[in-house]
């Protein structure tokens, strides 16, 4: 075969493989690019605030396109200048650390401009482009893009080089969509951010209204009790029971001033709530021509200045108990309060009476008859679940004689105690 012949085929083979390495590296060139982008959009993924994003697309456009920095701007439009966010380089190498961030007026040097313009560009020469600023030190060749959402310019991902002509227009095209990721993911982000917002205002305003709520109808429970209290004084003086009277009086006295005392208060000592009940009990006990007896027991290793519940939660309890049960019966009437330690995280009140039960305690009620201060109790119960997070256990067990004939009622009412304190919430 004659050398010429030789040489043709060499040559064609040297072609082909020079065709085939372009090839290659064309795809290789494209493998990173998807590689990166895909690298890009999962690493953003789960970023729960605009900076972790920034900071993020800031760090991997310097490991993953090999940049000297990478500058990032958000666009504050109430005052016109764009903010520095993220920077990752020289200047910045620690996360979440911008040493002297600079601020950058719409249209000012080339970032300005791309903010304003809303197109990207390469400076392949700065030292040539009169709108260059110099930072920290002069670099040689810039790369700017914008990042966009809905068409309006929202930021700037910039990156400068050391030297000229550094950066192609793969590098453009590559940022430019690292740049919609960002924006894409800072738009959901953003209004992530405005929905938790919203929720965390609408359940400020149902707290401060469900507290509002809380002392409106403490207001109404105090005076609801207060003018059953004063109504019994008034009979006794119609009576002409002048030593009745008098000890109903300083009793009534001596409740208010506790009710008053307090009244802004959520939570009272168990030793306060005590000494209030005993003073209603007392004033209870005068108003009625049916004596009972009652008396409030303390089980042993409760302290009852460590404890703390609810302000008079359970007087009408009581007073259930008194005019719907006791009153109602013949003979001996007792009312007993007891309170217990069932469990490590509980603080139990039962109540129990030896009325009438509640079967015939409803029957002898007319249809319309609802207790004002029992509705009040169970909306002020309602109130105090929802404020702190808390439960609450009512119980109510109606009590048989062997003879199947009721011989009362008896009411468990379970507080929660938080862990660590004496503090009893309602559980």
């Amino acid at each position: 075969m004659p050398a010429t012949a030789y040489i043709a085929i060499i040559a064609a083979l040297i072609l082909l493989l020079a065709v085939i390495y372009r090839q290659m590296a064309r795809y290789r060139r494209q493998y990173r690019t998807e590689a990166t982008l895909n690298y890009f959009t999962t690493s953003l993924f789960g970023k729960n605030t605009v900076d972790d994003i920034l900071w993020d697309v800031a760090k991997n456009c310097i490991s993953r396109l090999h940049l000297e920095d990478c500058v990032i701007y958000l666009v504050d439009e109430e005052r016109g200048v764009l903010v520095q966010k993220a920077a990752y380089g020289p200047k910045n190498p620690v996360r979440f650390e911008i040493r002297d961030p600079i601020e950058i007026r719409l249209g000012r040097g080339i970032v300005g401009s791309v903010a304003v313009t809303g197109r990207p560009e390469l400076i392949p020469d700065t030292s040539k482009d009169p709108r260059y600023i110099v930072d920290d030190e002069r670099r040689l060749s810039e790369i700017t893009v914008p990042i966009t959402e809905s068409g309006k310019v929202i930021g700037i991902i910039d990156s400068e080089h050391s030297r000229r002509n550094f950066y192609t227009a793969g590098h453009l095209v590559l940022l430019q969509r690292v740049a919609a990721i960002c924006a894409s993911k800072i738009s959901r982000t953003v209004m992530e951010e405005e929905a938790r917002r919203q929720a965390m205002e609408v359940q400020l305003l149902h707290k401060q209204l469900a507290e509002f709520r809380l002392v409106t109808l403490k207001s109404q429970m105090n005076p609801h009790f207060l003018f059953n209290c004063l109504n019994g004084i008034y009979h006794c003086i119609l009576a002409s029971d002048i030593d009745k009277a008098s000890d109903y009086v300083s009793n009534f006295a001596r409740l208010l001033r506790m009710v008053l005392m307090h009244a802004e208060k959520n939570f009272i000592s168990l030793r306060e709530e005590v000494e209030l009940l005993g003073h209603y009990l007392k004033i209870e006990a005068l108003r009625t021509n049916k004596p009972f007896e009652y008396a409030i027991y303390i089980e042993d290793g409760i302290n009852p200045d460590e404890y703390f519940v609810p302000g008079m939660l359970i007087q009408p309890f009581l007073e259930n108990a008194i005019w719907h049960g006791l009153m109602n019966k013949e003979g001996d009437r007792s009312l007993n309060i007891h309170w217990r330690r069932p469990k490590e995280k509980e603080l139990l009140c039962e109540i129990t009476d030896n009325g009438v039960g509640r079967a015939q305690s409803i029957r002898r009620q007319p249809s319309s008859h609802a207790s004002k201060g029992m509705s009040l109790c169970m909306e002020r119960v309602e109130l105090y679940k929802a404020l702190f997070n808390t439960t609450f256990h009512i119980r109510v067990i109606d009590l048989y004689g062997e003879d199947g004939v009721a011989q009362g009622t008896k009411v468990n009412i379970a507080f929660e105690i938080a862990p660590g304190s004496g503090v009893a919430h309602m559980g």
